[in-house]
């Protein structure tokens, strides 16, 4: 699909503004960009960036709670501003540039550093709260929410995703507590 078709079915659903988040990267930012104001649509700049497990420099995978080797989890981030933009641009790049391995990676101290202007939703499966809240796992769940409202403060909103799969329906009571608990608003994403 391309950026003109989303756009202009976007404008013929009647939506006023869309957001693009690729993984890991900003590459159809620009194209992207201009063809959401050809159609009158407000874009949304963002990425579906890779956070490491631990620092983004690292270069091992590591094996989590259950048995499964991974370096990276995902988390959305959306733009608000043009700080948050210029954020984002940062964030990608030092991935890119020296967090490099199997994906652009970016760690919680980046995020620390390069937060303001961006709005972060805690992502799919592949994200940490939802990988925790799949398993089951309340607790470490809560933790990574935690985490990511310390460093977004108000701009952190937990997603609910169904795409029919059971991981996904097993992580939503979970999650929904954790809303609840936390005051973390929830989003209903795709």
């Amino acid at each position: 699909q391309t950026v003109e078709t989303m756009c202009n079915r976007v404008y013929d659903l009647g939506m006023d503004s869309i957001a693009l988040t690729e993984h890991g990267n900003l590459f159809s930012m620009i194209p992207f960009y201009k063809e959401a104001l050809k159609a009158g649509i407000k874009p949304i700049i963002g990425c579906e960036i890779y956070v490491a497990v631990q620092k983004h420099t690292d270069k091992k995978l590591i094996t989590d709670d259950y048995g499964k080797r991974r370096n990276y989890y995902h988390l959305v981030l959306l733009a608000m501003n043009e700080i948050g933009y210029k954020n984002l641009l940062s964030l990608t790049s030092i991935g890119y540039l020296n967090g490099f391995y199997y994906r652009p990676r970016v760690d919680k101290e980046l995020l620390k550093e390069f937060n303001e202007g961006l709005i972060a939703t805690s992502a799919c499966l592949a994200g940490e709260v939802t990988t925790y809240a799949a398993k089951g796992n309340y607790e470490k769940a809560k933790e990574a929410a935690i985490s990511y409202q310390e460093i977004f403060s108000k701009r952190f909103y937990l997603e609910l995703q169904d795409h029919q799969i059971a991981e996904e329906k097993s992580a939503h009571s979970i999650i929904k507590k954790i809303s609840k608990e936390l005051k973390i608003p929830l989003v209903a994403t795709n």
